[in-house]
């Protein structure tokens, strides 16, 4: 008797109504965007901190490179400002520079000369804007009450503008897509 019993509900039912499989499928569903949506949000963010980490290496490199100028220049027997001049404050310069020179202008010039290629593991600059980077290095050389210099390093991305011809970092303190650092270089010879 208790047989007949139990295959009799089972006869009655086969399977899941409409509306639970509709439900199941909708929870299913929401789960899984919901998932998704994290890790797309996940990996943006994770991009975006590696092209800041990347920005501030090569702003710090910036400052090294002129650093090492005046460094060289001391080596040299000279008074460590050789390679600066007060007119021209809009600079670059490479790590793959054989004179390891300042390149700078007395005027700052458009975004393209500016822009880094990544080739052989490292940056450097090209004339064709082909890469997501640009290092604009500004230097207030000032010979007056001693000689020294502040350096700052900027490097943008993602279609910002360069910071203005005055150096300020005013527009690059609140931006998501620049950083720079500065240093204060002066003669300890």
């Amino acid at each position: 008797m208790q047989y007949l019993r139990i295959s009799s509900i089972y006869r009655k039912r086969r399977g899941f109504s409409t509306p639970e499989v509709l439900l199941s499928m909708f929870v299913l569903t929401t789960g899984l965007v919901a998932v998704i949506a994290v890790m797309a949000g996940s990996l943006r963010y994770s991009f975006s901190n590696r092209d800041t980490i990347i920005a501030a290496d090569l702003a710090q490199e910036g400052i090294e490179l002129v650093r090492n100028v005046r460094d060289n220049d001391f080596a040299a027997g000279n008074n460590g400002f050789t390679a600066f001049a007060q007119s021209d404050k809009h600079c670059r310069i490479d790590w793959n520079d054989p004179d390891t020179d300042l390149d700078c202008q007395s005027s700052q010039g458009s975004l393209s000369r500016y822009t880094l290629e990544y080739t052989g593991g490292m940056y450097q600059h090209t004339t064709s804007p082909t890469d997501r980077f640009s290092r604009y290095i500004f230097i207030d050389y000032d010979t007056n009450g001693g000689e020294h210099a502040l350096v700052r390093s900027f490097v943008i991305w993602g279609g910002a503008s360069l910071p203005p011809a005055s150096g300020s970092s005013a527009t690059c303190a609140g931006s998501a897509t620049c950083v720079f650092t500065e240093a204060f270089l002066t003669n300890w010879k």
